[in-house]
């Protein structure tokens, strides 16, 4: 997906994503999809919490992906790193998963580079954000 694909992110997700990606910043370089997600987060558009357009994958969302190849449909939550866990479905955003997802809508399909290639994803359905229902606090 290019710049022009994704939706506007928060702008409250974004003061809080500047910070924990300028901890990764310092002593090596990035990843190609950290580099992806920093420009996501200086380039692209912001948008304020209140208005944030319902559909769009922000911080501590919950959604259905379909993993195109095989398939199957899986749950998981776009969380912080201090909060990723594998075992209850918690991605980290500085994961290549949760990096991709950041920002994408509803009917979005996007790749992500894993070591054997790339692995192709469908958002289904947007079961939680936080800005619908007003938790600005997440």
């Amino acid at each position: 997906m290019t710049l022009e694909s994704f939706a506007p992110l928060s702008r409250f997700d974004v003061a809080r994503l500047e910070s924990v990606l300028s901890r990764y910043a310092e002593g090596s370089a990035r990843a190609s999809h950290l580099l992806e997600l920093a420009n996501r987060i200086h380039t692209g558009d912001h948008a304020d919490p209140v208005v944030m357009p319902r559909d769009v994958v922000t911080m501590n969302s919950t959604v259905i992906l379909t993993n195109v190849a095989a398939g199957r449909q899986f749950r998981c939550t776009l969380v912080f790193p201090h909060a990723a866990d594998s075992s209850t479905g918690a991605v980290s955003v500085l994961a290549p998963l949760g990096a991709a997802l950041l920002g994408t809508r509803v009917g979005n399909t996007f790749e992500v580079a894993i070591p054997s290639g790339s692995c192709k994803y469908r958002v289904d359905e947007l079961v939680f954000q936080p800005e619908a229902v007003r938790r600005y606090d997440l």
